[in-house]
């Protein structure tokens, strides 16, 4: 595959090969929401959703009462919007906090159901789909979270942020069960959406993650071909030197693999150095955290790993040599 700008802060794009409930207002969340109600309605959702995220802020946090509060809206036959957005609180409320995970599917259910053609209505939309496909998967039940995400993908196709978090999403889930042909062919279409986009970190990540794909597969002059396209891509297009510097440890990881897999140890030793170079810059006690490195663009949110894991992955690949 592990997800916004301030006015909205996205989960990190939480997938490929990449790694919640957000501590988002739930009252924000409402006053964000087209309604056409009534100033007494008004007064009862803001009400119910001020109680709703009291309760859910306290400390111990007190979710019975929280979910009872956000269930408490549906009486008042709140429109559309307003509904599909507490479905997805509710259902995000249950799967953090609570194993209630038969309830949690209910909700986001019922969100997607009525989100689905409900326009400029991304984040609830996206947010939903990509949640109950992640839920359906709990369940072993990748069957049905497929169709879900390839309903979203053909829908967000203006939205770049969502677009590529929902394919990385899908192709995960095929390379989960083990379709590792339409994984690659998903990651492939990334390629293509960010070159109509212009978001070259982008393109970098869907390059890797098919180059990882294609490993699997045991395609390697296949896999060859897509590292010098990334490699020259990371080298000479991607101008931000912290993206840059966590762009080499991803291409250095595969490309070490890559020569380990065809036998060439000899070779292997440039690629390692280099590998263990990058990981040094970027556990230096200087070097910005993740957050503040992966939180500046919606294009740039995506994370292969932390660099805690980075670093633990590339002791692994040095002991492996």
């Amino acid at each position: 595959q592990k997800q916004n700008p301030r006015r909205r802060r996205r989960r990190r794009g939480s997938c490929p090969f990449f790694r919640g409930l957000r501590a988002n207002s739930l009252l924000g969340r409402f006053l964000e929401t087209g309604r056409a109600m009534t100033s007494s309605q008004d007064a009862c959702y803001i009400s119910l959703l001020g109680l709703a995220e009291y309760f859910r802020t306290s400390s111990p946090p007190n979710i019975k009462k929280c979910i009872q509060c956000l269930q408490a809206l549906f009486t008042f036959k709140p429109p559309l919007k307003v509904e599909a957005r507490t479905h997805l609180q509710l259902g995000q409320i249950l799967m953090a906090y609570t194993k209630n995970t038969e309830l949690a599917r209910n909700h986001l259910e019922q969100a997607w159901m009525l989100s689905e053609n409900i326009n400029n209505f991304d984040d609830v939309k996206f947010d939903t789909a990509s949640l109950l496909a992640q839920l359906y998967q709990q369940q072993e039940q990748s069957s049905l979270a497929k169709p879900v995400l390839r309903k979203a993908i053909e829908l967000s196709q203006h939205n770049v942020y969502w677009h590529c978090k929902l394919l990385f999403q899908l192709a995960q889930t095929h390379a989960t069960d083990k379709e590792y042909a339409l994984a690659s062919e998903l990651l492939a279409v990334g390629v293509e959406s960010t070159d109509e986009s212009n978001a070259t970190y982008l393109k970098s990540l869907f390059l890797l993650s098919r180059a990882m794909i294609m490993m699997i597969e045991r395609k390697s002059s296949d896999v060859l071909a897509i590292l010098n396209q990334a490699g020259t891509i990371i080298d000479n297009a991607i101008q931000n030197i912290h993206l840059k510097e966590y762009l080499k440890v991803f291409f250095f990881v595969l490309q070490v693999c890559h020569y380990l897999q065809l036998g060439q140890v000899k070779t292997v030793k440039t690629s390692l150095k280099q590998l263990q170079q990058s990981i040094q810059t970027i556990m230096a006690p200087n070097w910005p955290s993740d957050e503040q490195i992966f939180g500046q663009n919606s294009t740039e949110m995506f994370m292969w790993l932390p660099k805690e894991q980075l670093y633990v992955l590339v002791y692994l690949v040095t002991v492996s040599h």
